[in-house]
Order: structure tokens, then C-alpha cells, then sequence
């Protein structure tokens, strides 16, 4: 696998129950954006084919609640 840089360049917020945005149904998405789950804190990474994850965001393993804890 070679380096490739990750910058989320969109952050997708939704339930778990939702679809998540895919590109044939909504604007290009860039490899690297995230989707995050309103409902079960958990994050997911867009790797150019699907989402991916749940991932580790700022540093702290899922479930993490950021707007809980002000980040």
C-alpha cells in the first residue's frame, strides 16, 4: 500500500439507519471524508469504493461523543 494523504474533505452526519451518501447518489465524494453516526458516535471513512470503519477520529477509539465532551 503506498502513503496517501487523508484530509475529510466533507463530513457526512446522519443515524445509523440512514444510507449513507454514496456517489452515484449525491456529490463526488472524496476519498477521506468521514460520515459520522448522530446515534452510536461512530465514525466511518470514505476509501474510494466504501465506507469503512468504524475509525478512530481525533485520536480516541469509538464510541466517542465529541459534542458531549465539547470537541
Amino acid at each position: 500500500m503506498a502513503v496517501q494523504m487523508c484530509n475529510p474533505a466533507i463530513v457526512w452526519e446522519g443515524l445509523s439507519t440512514d444510507a449513507k451518501p454514496t456517489p452515484a447518489a449525491t456529490l463526488p465524494i472524496e476519498i477521506g471524508s468521514m460520515f459520522y453516526e448522530t446515534d452510536t458516535f461512530y465514525h466511518y471513512m470514505w476509501n474510494g469504493v466504501a465506507w469503512v470503519g468504524p475509525v478512530m477520529w481525533l485520536g480516541f477509539i469509538q464510541p466517542f461523543d465529541e459534542y458531549f465532551n465539547g470537541y
